[in-house]
């Protein structure tokens, strides 16, 4: 919406209320002392005559009246009083009122206003009209308030006497509570309809809005300002049926139900000052205001408990009610004012909404305790709301709209980033790994022949380097997948004492002093099978051994493992990892899962390292729905400590068994002949030379005389003439991809058998490995490759062959 217009939209419903106001008309006569004259009064042009003023008052009494009486009088509109003003009970009255109307010739018509509780009218002694049944007491008296347009017997003489009998016992205040008029037929009639169509108006329009606020609410959930405004609108549209102008009820409903009414009122009222708050809490969420909120939820509740009491009762209690919803809305100027003040769309015409609302709610109150004598006008505050809160709602769902598209194309950039990053770090980890794997691969092959001391040396310090180079590519990639909400766990079944000594039994292996002991120790039974990610759980345990390793010179490594049982099929494993080594200092241990920290290089040589397997480690567990502790003292150690929910495993599994043991192969067990136990045909095909030769004379090591394809073509032709077993297959070539060759190999139905078909590629991601699988390959390997998983991999599919 058009700011320049909201801007002006106050200015323009003031002028509509200003224009609506009457102009250059007389001001009717009052009664005076018991009489009014409007002899004088064109009914015609200047419309009817509001009969207020002074009334005769005949306390308890229904007639004949003696003339000879005190003369009382009472105001009316309002509480029944006496000439001093006072006030009186409950009870019953005669009020009288004579018109003098002189030698006019129309025929008049009447419209009554609210009166408490039960009343006949009559013109002489003659009854022209009567609501409910007036009666001597709260047992004998009918109460009902209909309003009706009645019309006048012909007056004599130019007088019209007027007698309005009223018994009040079921309401705290008693009396004509809103004016009667008197007029011509027309008049009269155009008055009344004019007030019905006004309530049906009012009726319908929050009618409207509501189910129009309830239908958006529907299709935009998340937006429950739809749906508290909806609430209003429906509440407030129903208690114009009994608050309205006409009320409109009492003409449709039999006697006798006017405290049902009443009470069903109230009830209204709770709910619509509960919803009331509920929408503008909804607008203004702030917990600044939570106080102001929980007030007004207090306040509209405490009517309920008045609604058992008898009538009388209840009604008095409703009535101060009132005002304290009044100094309720009064706060809610808080909120609304700071919108304001923060220029918050729409925020002036909530403003507007609330202020013209609690104005009209202040007479309202004035006419409920008979001080002023107006129609009820709240109804027409809750229209000026609800319009103007139609016009604030709209505004916030175009913001909503602009922003949703903002977000959306903020979401799209974001994913593009997301998009080009990973293919960025896939380019990277293949553009890294493809030459990583000749340099650690021919480091490997290098390794095994007769080398000096001092050529062993240079070669150590090149390993160690590449693996160096190598992790902080696998750490970089693994924190990016973490962060980006790519990281899946892959569950499967592991046994979960064997696991851990596996684990044990490979860092002693990596151990060079034997100062440093390392101990596994069970401090009770542990689940013999659990459900969880093999590959994630090994990174958790190597990051915090390899960490223990490095920085303990001298002591005791110490692995504890328990368990928790939760249920049958639950536990909580918990497992500390404990060590003798420097320890971290205090003011330290904050930074310590920060990525890129390492905590102890100021305190140690042993500088080795990415500084992202601690933040690597972290959000694997919290992944895992667990959590990791650290407890340290300088000079002392530290101990680290996990807690993860697990599953237990019921099936047993032997797919996964080996891959623990053939990580901690050494130099010496490498099978040189393996090739006469496992006798295959094997195909390498890959676009890069050096990789070729590096893969081939790996195989060639363990006796296996490859066959060679330098791309994508060349690989078709080998599987149809060399018909191989077994077939590692890169996955990024130039001319025909790992992907396609793959498909028109399990395509080919003249093969007399399928090969074993693996994935060789330098890209990590998941998503890669999932395209693999679902393209038809059978296993997947990343570069560099170790002489070690080749062994592996050969063994593991040689199997079935």
């Amino acid at each position: 919406m058009n700011p320049k217009i909201l801007r002006f939209l106050p200015a323009l419903l003031i002028l509509s209320f200003v224009g609506c106001l009457p102009h250059n008309k007389p001001i009717p006569p009052k009664a005076q002392a018991g009489i009014l004259d409007v002899s004088s009064w064109n009914f015609e042009r200047d419309g009817n005559v509001p009969l207020d003023g002074e009334w005769n008052i005949y306390w308890k009494s229904f007639g004949p009246f003696e003339t000879s009486q005190e003369q009382i009088y009472t105001t009316v509109p309002g509480k029944w009083t006496n000439n001093s003003q006072t006030p009186y009970p409950n009870g019953y009255a005669t009020l009288h009122l004579k018109i003098l109307v002189g030698s006019n010739p129309n025929s008049f018509y009447l419209q009554n206003g609210v009166t408490r509780n039960a009343f006949r009218i009559l013109v002489g002694n003659e009854t022209v009209y009567e609501s409910g049944k007036i009666g001597f007491d709260e047992s004998s008296e009918k109460a009902s308030i209909n309003i009706q347009s009645i019309a006048l017997p012909s007056q004599k003489d130019g007088v019209i006497d007027l007698y309005v009998q009223i018994s009040c016992y079921h309401y705290h205040v008693c009396g004509i509570a809103t004016p009667y008029y008197i007029g011509t037929r027309g008049n009269i009639n155009k008055s009344y309809f004019e007030a019905i169509s006004r309530d049906i108006f009012i009726l319908a329009s929050l009618g409207t809005l509501a189910l129009f606020h309830f239908v958006l609410f529907l299709f935009w959930k998340d937006e429950k300002i739809h749906l508290y405004f909806s609430f209003v609108c429906f509440l407030a549209s129903i208690r114009i049926l009994s608050i309205g102008e006409t009320r409109m009820i009492y003409n449709y409903l039999p006697m006798g139900v006017y405290e049902i009414i009443i009470r069903i009122s109230g009830i209204t009222f709770i709910l619509l000052s509960i919803s009331f708050t509920r929408y503008i809490q909804e607008v203004y969420p702030d917990q600044k205001y939570r106080y102001i909120y929980r007030i007004n939820y207090v306040i509209a509740l405490l009517l309920s408990f008045a609604i058992p009491f008898t009538i009388t009762i209840y009604s008095k209690v409703q009535s101060f009610h009132f005002i304290l919803i009044l100094l309720g809305l009064l706060t809610f100027l808080f909120p609304i004012t700071h919108g304001v003040m923060l220029r918050k769309p729409g925020a002036k015409f909530f403003l507007l909404s609330l202020v013209t609302t609690m104005l009209l709610f202040s007479l309202d109150i004035l006419t409920e305790f008979a001080r002023k004598g107006n129609a009820y006008l709240t109804q027409y505050g809750f229209l000026v709301f609800g319009l103007s809160q139609a016009i604030f709602i709209a505004d916030r769902m175009i913001q909503n709209f602009r922003n949703r598209e903002k977000l959306k194309q903020e979401k799209e950039l974001a994913l593009a980033e997301v998009k080009f990053k990973s293919a960025f770090l896939s380019t990277m980890s293949h553009e890294i790994r493809t030459p990583m794997n000749g340099i650690l691969g021919m480091t490997q092959m290098f390794g095994q022949t007769n080398l000096t001391d001092e050529q062993k040396e240079y070669l150590n310090l090149i390993q160690f380097s590449g693996e160096n180079l190598l992790l902080l590519v696998n750490d970089i990639l693994d924190l990016t997948k973490l962060e980006a909400g790519k990281f899946e766990l892959r569950n499967e079944t592991i046994p979960l004492p064997k696991f851990l000594n596996d684990i044990v039994q490979l860092f002693r292996t990596k151990i060079s002093v034997d100062d440093v002991k390392i101990e596994l120790v069970f401090l009770n039974e542990i689940p013999s099978k659990i459900l969880t990610d093999q590959r994630r759980f090994t990174q958790i345990m190597s990051n915090l051994l390899s960490n223990a390793v490095k920085f303990t010179e001298k002591g005791k490594i110490t692995v504890t493992a328990s368990s928790k049982s939760i249920d049958a099929n639950h536990s909580n494993l918990t497992i500390q990892v404990k060590d003798t080594g420097i320890g971290i200092p205090n003011q330290k241990l904050e930074e310590l899962f920060e990525p890129f920290v390492q905590i102890h290089s100021h305190l140690s040589e042993k500088t080795t390292g990415t500084g992202l397997g601690l933040t690597i480690t972290r959000k694997i567990v919290e992944e895992m729905s667990g959590t990791i502790l650290v407890a340290s003292e300088l000079g002392v150690g530290s101990t680290f400590t996990i807690e993860i929910p697990i599953e237990h495993g019921k099936e047993e599994t032997t797919s996964n068994q080996e891959s623990v043991h053939h990580n901690i192969l050494k130099s010496s067990e490498w099978d040189k002949n393996l090739a006469t136990n496992f006798p295959i045909k094997i195909l390498v095909a890959d676009d890069d030379s050096i990789n070729l030769k590096v893969t081939s004379m790996f195989l060639k090591k363990l006796g296996y005389r490859a066959q060679l394809a330098e791309n994508g073509a060349r690989a078709l032709e080998s599987v149809k003439t060399e018909t191989p077993d077994l077939i590692f297959l890169d996955v990024q070539m130039p001319d025909m991809n790992g992907i396609q060759v793959t498909r028109e190999i399990r395509k080919n139905k003249n093969l007399a058998k399928q090969p074993v078909i693996i994935a060789l590629t330098a890209n990590v991601m998941e998503e890669e490995k999932e395209r693999c699988l679902q393209s038809g390959m059978d296993d997947f390997m990343t570069k560099p490759l170790l002489l070690q998983e080749l062994v592996y991999m050969i063994k593991k599919w040689s199997k079935g062959q």
